[in-house]
């Protein structure tokens, strides 16, 4: 009775330190050892307020309808403070002229890549009016930080933090 006792209390502490994992490809293998890990949710669109959904919404087309290369748009959907940064960014990149602004703070950085393609893939909220959006510029994927606050009833960008490629 003892050992088929003890026998029992093995199997199930080796049983509870394995994992059956499925690779895919119609095989199946045990796994003995697996480290914890600790990963911090992303909230799902449900979870989301009105505004950050406005905000995700805003971040995606001005991306994905390239609004950050027109003038009027930057004028219109950034605050005083971004448009004194994007202008002091143009000017120091080239001779200063009065309605210019360096939208291409919003993209990538690259000077080239392997296609045109040109999307935003995914945009998370990170709280406090700060949002993380992974694109695709001219083919690369990059992740961007911007932030997006709320002036009256209107969402405008107010700071950008371009990653790297």
């Amino acid at each position: 009775m003892k050992k088929a006792l003890l026998t029992v209390l093995c199997l199930g502490v080796l049983y509870a330190s394995a994992s059956v994992v499925y690779n895919g490809a119609g095989e199946t293998g045990v796994i003995m050892r697996q480290n914890t890990v600790s990963v911090k949710a992303t909230p799902t669109k449900n979870a989301l307020s009105k505004d950050e959904r406005a905000a995700i919404s805003l971040i995606t087309s001005m991306y994905n309808t390239k609004g950050f290369d027109n003038t009027a748009y930057l004028k219109r959907h950034c605050t005083k403070k971004l448009l004194k940064v994007l202008k002091a960014a143009y000017d120091y990149e080239y001779d200063p002229l009065p309605n210019a602004y360096a939208g291409w703070l919003f993209r990538s950085g690259a000077q080239d890549g392997p296609s045109n393609a040109h999307k935003v893939l995914r945009v998370v909220s990170l709280g406090n009016n700060w949002y993380q959006y992974t694109f695709l510029d001219m083919g690369i994927k990059c992740t961007n930080k911007v932030k997006v606050i709320k002036v009256g009833n209107k969402l405008l960008f107010d700071e950008i933090k371009q990653g790297k490629i």
